[in-house]
């Protein structure tokens, strides 16, 4: 141990780490000292060295934190799409006077508010559809929450569509390898068994199915499945839908397929 002396105002140099101390002051039998160094360097008093500093606590990552948080908000889009695919569907219910059908579609609407509550305790002006287009086209639904995949379906069947669901990619695959094939297809992302991502892929190596027009629906974002370009979705819907958006653009979309 180096012992030096040192009187008010004089300092003590340390070349190596660009650092000083600087006596302050003296009262009694304590020195108050001024220490200058650079932000990479620690400087402490010894009886604290042990303790995690607070920056050190601040930074430290809360590891299940936020991929819980993730998987809530993804959980709560899902519920939140199902109930505003049932408005839109009890809005055209209402509009076209199916008013014997509006009780089921309420009940719907209320067993996901219900599961909404149950996660969170453990419209807009509606611009009108795009007319129906010329002949009527099909679309392939694949979700794999029944309820939302039955409240699409319905949407777009008053809208004039002709609607096929299935429940995950597999079936998705297998449909389109043993039916006609259909003007677009709606695909959720997250799914059991064969992922959006994965049958996507499959669909765009297979030379007969190529070009099918592919609508991805999911309470994700894009960039949290790749390279959303190298995917080669036509279109991206973020969870909860404005279903009468999905509807205009998906007829834009197809409305010259042959």
């Amino acid at each position: 141990m180096l012992v030096i002396s040192r009187r008010v105002n004089e300092k003590i140099l340390f070349p190596g780490i660009q650092a000083t101390v600087e006596v302050i002051a003296l009262r009694g039998n304590v020195v108050r000292l001024g220490i200058a160094a650079p932000p990479h360097v620690a400087v402490m008093r010894d009886e604290v060295k042990d303790r995690p500093s607070r920056q050190a606590a601040m930074e430290e990552p809360a590891p299940q934190t936020q991929p819980m948080a993730r998987e809530l908000v993804h959980a709560l889009r899902n519920r939140l799409n199902a109930a505003a695919l049932g408005l839109a569907l009890l809005r055209k219910q209402h509009e076209l006077g199916l008013h014997q059908t509006l009780e089921g579609t309420i009940d719907k609407i209320e067993a996901e508010m219900d599961a909404i509550r149950r996660q969170l305790d453990g419209p807009a002006n509606v611009q009108p559809a795009a007319a129906p287009p010329r002949r009527t086209r099909k679309a392939l639904v694949v979700e794999d929450d029944q309820n939302e995949r039955e409240l699409l379906a319905a949407f777009l069947r008053m809208a004039g569509l002709d609607v096929e669901v299935v429940q995950d990619g597999r079936d998705a695959l297998e449909y389109l390898h043993t039916h006609d094939r259909p003007d677009v297809v709606l695909m959720d992302m997250a799914l059991p068994r064969c992922d959006g991502p994965t049958a996507i892929r499959e669909i765009r190596n297979n030379p007969a199915i190529a070009d099918l027009k592919i609508f991805a629906v999911t309470g994700r974002t894009p960039d949290q499945f790749g390279d959303p370009k190298a995917m080669r979705v036509d279109r991206w819907f973020r969870k909860p839908l404005n279903a009468e958006d999905l509807l205009r653009d998906l007829h834009r979309d197809i409305a010259d397929a042959n």
